[in-house]
């Protein structure tokens, strides 16, 4: 039995992919410009008519907007080394994404048919995945000698631009001192041991402080939210949310009994009715109101979750209440609106951004909570 030698580890190591620098960052950024350019561009077009660029065999596809956005994101972090391109290529990414994915169904029908039912649900579906990416991406840790190494690299990139403050300047000391103690890859601990020199005081380029509106806008967002989002506010603000959410959700039960009713007695008149009034479609066979029934059973599920969250969370039990919550609104965000997409296109925009809102703040909620602080920050007691 033959060990794999030295040479032949450190081989496989070098041809692993390592996660970028601030990955999540420019993910998040994607995201809203797929978000933005799909809702936008249906909003657009449905307050002016939903007009036609061109005349005639021509027509101007705002797909093809979306493919040269795409391609000259493709092309900036080819061509371009600073970091800062890579903020504007993934919000060209983003948009381009969006506009390609919302004529979806007419690349998927044979009459180019921009309301197919489905193409709303591919658009969101194709939305989630690059909203599970960014979670991953923002989950994943850089770790080992390798991964240290190229984000110290791209750190001293944005020293050669005068870009590195304070605080990065510690984040590439810390990189590098970690990659220089690193037993794994014993080849690169004499490169991260040199460059760690070249971190000590008045080596560095010294940082040029550009502070442009935009930078100003962020800054103080992110103040604002520390400053206001505390511990205590939030689990003010979650109960009333989940709560609000819950019997929300909790009122298509109403559906599922007039659908319940209708096919015990063997029609279909007083169901299509229904549906129609719920998910203003047109649903003419058993199975678009199979899609309502099972729709309303989910909302039935994920509304008792909500509710049973806020109530824990009333009660102090935050980490089951953490739980619950986390578990119905991915659910209702991954399974359910898929379903209402389906049956009313788009109608769920603006639901499912709350939806997610309220995700985001369930998860700030939790790494709050599991700070060790005996005060919360808004000056009171916690209580929880």
């Amino acid at each position: 039995m033959s060990f794999p030698s030295h040479r032949q580890r450190h081989r496989r190591s070098s041809r692993r992919l390592v996660a970028r620098l601030d990955a999540e960052h420019y993910m998040m950024l994607m995201l809203i410009g797929f978000g933005g350019a799909v809702l936008g561009t249906r909003a657009f077009l449905a307050l002016t008519g939903y007009p036609q660029v061109g005349g005639g065999t021509l027509h101007i596809s705002h797909a093809l907007w979306g493919g040269l956005s795409l391609f000259v994101a493709s092309l900036v972090p080819l061509l371009v080394v600073n970091r800062a391109a890579l903020l504007g290529a993934a919000l060209l990414a983003g948009i381009g994404t969006g506009l390609f994915i919302d004529e979806v169904g007419k690349f998927i029908t044979a009459d180019n048919d921009y309301f197919f039912p489905a193409a709303a649900p591919i658009a969101y579906a194709a939305f989630l995945i690059a909203v599970w990416l960014y979670v991953r991406a923002r989950s994943t840790r850089v770790e080992g000698t390798r991964a240290q190494l190229h984000a110290a690299l791209e750190l001293l990139g944005e020293a050669v631009d005068g870009r590195l403050g304070e605080r990065d300047r510690s984040q590439l000391r810390r990189r590098l001192g970690a990659a220089a103690a690193s037993p794994d890859d014993d080849r690169l601990q004499p490169l991260a041991a040199a460059l760690l020199e070249l971190t000590e005081p008045g080596v560095l380029p010294p940082y040029e402080h550009r502070s442009g509106r935009i930078s100003r806008i962020a800054v103080a967002v992110r103040a604002w939210v520390a400053r206001s989002l505390t511990r205590g506010r939030l689990r003010v603000g979650l109960v009333l949310a989940l709560g609000l959410l819950g019997f929300a959700t909790l009122s298509d039960l109403t559906t599922i009994v007039a659908v319940a009713l209708d096919l015990r007695d063997g029609t279909t008149e007083g169901v299509l009715t229904t549906a129609n009034e719920f998910a203003r479609v047109d649903i003419q066979d058993r199975r678009g109101v199979l899609l309502l029934l099972v729709r309303a059973l989910l909302d039935a599920g994920v509304g008792t979750a909500l509710i049973v969250a806020a109530g824990l969370l009333l009660h102090g039990v935050a980490r089951r209440a953490v739980e619950i919550a986390r578990a119905g609104l991915v659910t209702s965000l991954s399974v359910v609106n898929l379903l209402v997409f389906y049956l009313d296109q788009f109608a769920a925009a603006v639901s499912a951004l709350g939806q997610l809102a309220v995700l985001l703040a369930v998860q700030r909620y939790q790494r709050l909570f599991d700070e060790p602080a005996d005060v919360d920050r808004s000056g009171g007691p916690d209580g929880d």
